[in-house]
């Protein structure tokens, strides 16, 4: 039943009824009722079934039935209803432990945590197994609930929330918010004014679909705008929604959703790319995402920091998860354009229950969900955790006011995270129905910002200097003359989060330091960080800083940091010769590298070094870079043999693609001075094997 909820939130509300409403059910017999429940609850109507069974319970008292009533309302989200059917099934069969379960749910819905409390405990005690569902992990963390969900309530955040107005929330459901920009935002809605659609059972019912729509802040009011009509999103006889934002804002991933024949909903995401004047056509992702017979929707999207390409997270209930909905990933390569094969993010994220609605927020490398199988106020709470792909923070709940006892979720901030929207069924109004959600704001009410800056100094008694010899390039390094302070620029400084329960450390970002040397990074309140310097020569130091305890805005400004550093520099490795037409190494350019390259990379244990080999313009493009590749190879695997670990090299042939000197003369006669200079091997520094970010090499 929990599916049919979740589904019921991602596609329609929808009530499918039969001409037969146009009677009285008092006047059909408990054993009609029963049968028109089942047909309909078969199809996935489940208002029409809630509507059979309640009349067949009226006059029959089934303990069967009472429960599949009290499913029903609770599918539909009348809790108080569904509470009152739970209750009566357990009384009347205490074998139906489900029926209690599911009675101390709709009670931690309301705030009664003890009462629930005692339904779990018992439940526990008793419930076999058998299910699909993991029941027994779910009452475990159901029952911390009750606990910590009293102390949520007593530590509530300086949160303003506030429900938006009807000219965007009407009485169906609103969900997805998404920013534009500050001051627009695209949602998903039905733009109805009804809670539930009755369709009559006849080819001239007219089905509403879901469709994006925009609206716009206005003298720091949101405002219905129109439908979304910048791209082809929303399309006839489809229900779209779920949109996200690529974080370089060009491509827009989104959901659109069917009903097949066995009326199954599945959805399937679908990519926009951005032109010059409009988004173009989109394009409905490889079946490696969009698994046949599986719904995939929701989707966020991070950046890999390794890789720097695309990670798209997803909800899916393929098979091989954790629970029912689980959070999937998948990264795009897009040197190959390909999608690799989906991973589950892993159970610090997924749970046997289900988890839904992801927003990743990249600038802290946290991702927010909902889920009812982490500890929480009542049904679908959010939570955040740091980190991507498998490797994450424990979930944290974000508390109340942002959570209650009622479906929270959509959950998503702007740039600066201090603001933003989620959706919840929640009585916002007292005479408001719980069927349907609704899109609130929120905003951190006195909310502090934290900083950290500093600056990287060249150690003392080492400067590398490049200098000019004729017209090629050598570095060397030598003994400072005076105590100048050489700052520099170009290095990289990496932020790692430490966590709390475990210690360990979870990368949150890199900044590469100005002419000034200097580094500065955003902090969240309340963590311990560590900072990792980059070094050529030996293992990167570090220093730990903590925001716990600030109760103010501020920066943090941290002493100057000396390291041993060698430069970005391309420097041209002298006497590389090659025989005609061939990659091998000569003995005098052994002799050679092993004086220079070699030297160097011992003297500097840490680095990551380029060999690149070039050619003059004589070939065909395609031969000259297949012979720069052997020629640089042949650099590699020489260092190798000598006792450099070939992770620390990279081999490229650039071919006749970036000469140095003219091949030819403006007459076009031989300029065989131009071409010597072209034939040519360098040494660059790409990184160093204490970066957190990998140097991927693309062949």
């Amino acid at each position: 039943m929990r599916k049919n909820i979740v589904y019921s939130i991602l596609i329609v509300l929808l009530s499918w009824a039969t001409n037969c409403f146009s009677q009285d059910l008092k006047d059909y017999s408990p054993r009609k009722l029963k049968a028109l429940g089942d047909n309909a609850l078969e199809i996935g109507d489940t208002y029409s079934a809630r509507d059979y069974y309640k009349a067949y319970c009226d006059k029959k008292k089934d303990p069967k039935v009472m429960f599949l009533l009290a499913e029903c309302y609770r599918a539909a989200r009348e809790y108080m209803y569904a509470a009152n059917y739970y209750d009566k099934t357990f009384r009347a069969d205490k074998k139906n432990l489900l029926a209690l379960y599911h009675y101390g749910e709709m009670l931690k819905v309301y705030g009664y945590y003890d009462e629930a409390k005692k339904c779990f405990q018992q439940f526990k005690q008793n419930y076999k197994g058998g299910d699909e569902i993991d029941y027994k992990r779910l009452v475990t963390y159901q029952i911390i609930s009750c606990d910590s969900a009293k102390k949520m309530m007593d530590t509530t955040q300086k949160v303003e929330i506030r429900r938006l107005n009807g000219s965007i929330n009407k009485q169906s459901v609103e969900f997805s918010p998404m920013y534009l920009s500050d001051t627009m935002m695209v949602y998903g809605s039905l733009r109805t004014d009804t809670e539930l659609y009755v369709i009559k059972n006849d080819e001239s019912s007219e089905m509403p679909y879901r469709h994006f729509y925009v609206a716009k802040k206005k003298k720091g009011e949101w405002q219905f705008g129109n439908e979304w009509l910048e791209g082809e999103f929303n399309q006839d006889a489809v229900h779209s929604g779920n949109g996200a934002l690529s974080p370089d804002g060009k491509r827009f991933y989104f959901t659109r959703c069917e009903t097949d024949w066995r009326y199954k909903t599945n959805c399937k995401i679908y990519v926009s790319t951005k032109g010059k004047d409009r988004w173009g056509a989109p394009e409905e992702l490889p079946e490696t995402i969009n698994m046949k017979k599986y719904s995939n929707t929701q989707p966020a999207v991070g950046i890999d920091s390794k890789r720097g390409d695309e990670i798209l997270y997803f909800v899916s209930d393929r098979p091989d998860g954790k629970g029912g909905l689980d959070i999937w990933y998948s990264i795009h390569l897009s040197k190959k354009n390909e999608w690799k094969a989906p991973k589950n993010c892993g159970n610090k994220i997924n749970t046997a229950g289900d988890e839904v609605s992801p927003f990743y927020y990249n600038r802290n490398k946290t991702l927010y969900f909902s889920s009812d199988g982490w500890p929480g106020l009542g049904e679908l709470d959010v939570f955040s955790s740091t980190g991507e792909m498998t490797k994450w923070t424990v979930a944290q709940n974000l508390g109340s006011p942002i959570n209650s006892g009622f479906d929270d979720l959509y959950y998503t901030t702007n740039s600066l995270n201090d603001e933003g929207f989620f959706t919840s069924n929640r009585q916002s109004e007292p005479q408001k129905s719980t069927c349907c959600d609704d899109i609130f704001s929120f905003k951190y009410v006195d909310k502090i910002y934290i900083g950290v800056d500093g600056s990287i100094y060249l150690l003392p008694n080492e400067v590398v200097e490049t200098v000019l010899n004729g017209d090629e390039v050598e570095s060397t390094v030598k003994k400072a003359s005076d105590d100048s302070v050489q700052y520099i620029q170009g290095t990289t400084v990496s932020l790692f989060l430490i966590d709390d329960e475990s210690g360990e450390r979870y990368y949150i970002a890199t900044d590469t330091t100005d002419e000034n040397g200097r580094y500065f990074f955003d902090l969240q309140e309340n963590h311990d960080y560590v900072l990792q310097y980059e070094s050529s020569k030996i293992a990167p130091p570090e220093r730990t800083i903590s925001t716990k305890g600030m109760t103010y805005s501020d920066t943090l400004h941290l002493e100057d940091v000396g390291i041993d550093y060698l430069p970005r520099d391309i420097f041209v490795i002298k006497n590389i010769y090659y025989d005609f037409d061939k990659s091998n190494l000569t003995e005098q350019a052994q002799k050679r590298i092993t004086k220079t390259v070699l030297a160097i990379m011992k003297e500097y244990p840490q680095i990551i070094v380029e060999i690149g080999s070039h050619t003059d313009s004589k070939g065909t493009d395609n031969y000259n870079i297949k012979l720069s590749q052997r020629r640089a190879e042949s650099v590699v695997n020489f260092l190798i043999r000598n006792g450099i670990d070939k992770s620390r090299l990279h081999a490229k042939g650039y071919g006749e693609t970036m000469p140095i000197a003219p091949n030819e003369f403006e007459d076009g006669t031989d300029n065989p001075v131009g071409r010597a200079k072209n034939r040519r091997t360098e040494f660059r520094v790409i990184g160093t094997i204490n970066q957190y970010f990998e140097i991927i090499y693309e062949e």
